[in-house]
């Protein structure tokens, strides 16, 4: 007992303080669970942007890898830099000839991650404990191999020879496509002292690609924050149209105040893959649907999953909105600019019904109690859905028409009670489940 309530130092590892509200509230869950077990432990974050992390959080941060010095969000800016060193590093970097990008690598990046190297081996002096928790750590899909897989690979090693303990904690898998990624991913998990993955499907994933362990499954850590949010009020009845968008027959219906969480899904602004055709097409559609909800007397809150990059979307959602001079959005619209999981938390509360993209934006309004109806675009938004009951209104957001998301919102709205009634069951079963977990991890550090 001594020594479990002795100091401990430890650290996590994660795409930290780029935006994602998704990997930040996995990252509260886990600094509050810490605290739980060691009130008086060294909580360290290594992240994508530090300086980000620290403010949000409250710990203190280190790089997981080097940061441009001026905005790491306008690559472009480093063209323009008074540096003649880091424009010709730049020039090299996005050369159309093949053998200069290479060229940048060697001449550049290569003798900067010696150093680098050697300046994390000396951060992790007498850290007890790295943990890579939750979200989408095992995959390639945003950089590549040399992206996430070589920093978790090159962590993990480091953490090992200073002596610490490596735990994999609720981690999502796939997509991982470059046989590099999988290599670096598996010899990163085999260093583990303790591995756990969010769902049934990721440790497929992980069994399909070479990497077969009778490791356990434990809910994403998100549904183990604690934070008391209020409420929001119950729904005003006005008179609504309650079938169709145009002809309906007309009776008392609750007016609703409906979350919107979209995600910049193949924007070519920022998406790994970039196709305007795809995004214009998601966007268009979600635009209509918002357009139905005001005209049938709804309030919309606007969400972001990432406050960069979704920002842009519901920018853009608003902009096809003032487009239609039909369309009054006065009083209509609820947007406030959220920043931490808290503010997110206290948006949703506001909310009565939700239209999520994001797995994370799926998964907090679960936690808040909300019903919603997912568009799906990965496997993991599935899992959710259906382990909460809610197979019925998941839809695919490569496929969605309008129509019946109008459809599949009525019913949910219809049904909301019931519905919200089976997301506090399953909240219960993540909670003692991540419960056990946390007494694990924590025994064995």
């Amino acid at each position: 007992m001594s020594d479990r309530l002795s100091p401990k130092k430890i650290a996590m590892l994660g795409p930290y303080g780029y935006g994602s509200l998704g990997d930040a509230a996995i990252l509260e869950a886990m600094i509050q669970n810490i605290r739980k077990q060691y009130p008086d432990a060294q909580i360290s974050a290594i992240a994508l942007n530090p300086s980000d992390t620290e403010l949000w959080h409250k710990i203190p941060a280190y790089p997981m890898t080097r940061m441009p010095d001026r905005d790491w969000r306008r690559p472009d800016q480093v063209k323009l830099s008074r540096n003649p060193a880091r424009r010709f590093a730049y020039w090299l970097r996005y050369h159309e000839d093949q053998r200069l990008r290479k060229l940048e690598r060697v001449l550049f990046r290569l003798p900067l991650e010696l150093i680098l190297i050697k300046r994390a081996f000396a951060f992790l002096a007498d850290f007890d404990c790295l943990m890579i928790c939750g979200g989408g750590q095992l995959d390639d899909y945003w950089g590549g191999a040399w992206g996430l897989p070589y920093m978790i690979l090159k962590w993990s090693l480091l953490a090992k020879l200073r002596g610490a303990q490596l735990k994999f904690v609720s981690v999502g898998a796939g997509p991982i496509d470059a046989l590099l990624s999988r290599i670096f991913f598996k010899s990163a998990l085999a260093l583990a002292n303790y591995r756990s993955y969010r769902d049934v499907e990721s440790k497929q994933y992980m069994a399909g690609v070479g990497f077969k362990r009778n490791d356990p499954v434990y809910p994403d850590l998100a549904h183990s924050l604690r934070m008391a949010i209020k409420q929001g009020a119950t729904p005003v009845p006005v008179m609504a149209a309650t079938t169709g968008s145009a002809g309906g027959s007309w009776q008392v219906a609750p007016r609703l105040v409906v979350g919107v969480g979209p995600m910049a899904y193949f924007d070519p602004r920022v998406w790994p893959e970039r196709d305007s055709a795809v995004y214009l097409g998601y966007l268009n559609k979600l635009a209509e649907f918002v357009k139905w909800l005001i005209r049938h007397e709804h309030r919309v809150c606007f969400f972001p999953g990432d406050f960069h990059f979704d920002s842009l979307v519901i920018e853009d959602l608003i902009n096809l909105l003032a487009e239609d001079k039909t369309l009054s959005t006065e009083g209509k619209i609820i947007r406030e600019s959220i920043y931490t999981v808290e503010t997110l938390l206290e948006q949703l509360a506001l909310t009565d019904l939700v239209i999520a993209t994001r797995f994370h934006g799926v998964l907090l309004s679960h936690f808040m109690g909300k019903p919603v109806v997912a568009l799906s675009y990965h496997q993991k938004i599935d899992t959710l859905m259906a382990a909460a009951g809610q197979s019925a209104y998941n839809l695919s957001v490569d496929t969605f028409d309008v129509p019946t998301l109008i459809e599949r919102f009525q019913a949910l709205a219809a049904n909301r009670e019931a519905a919200a009634a089976q997301i506090g069951q399953q909240k219960q079963v993540y909670v003692k489940a991540l419960e056990e977990q946390y007494e694990r991890i924590f025994n064995q550090i």
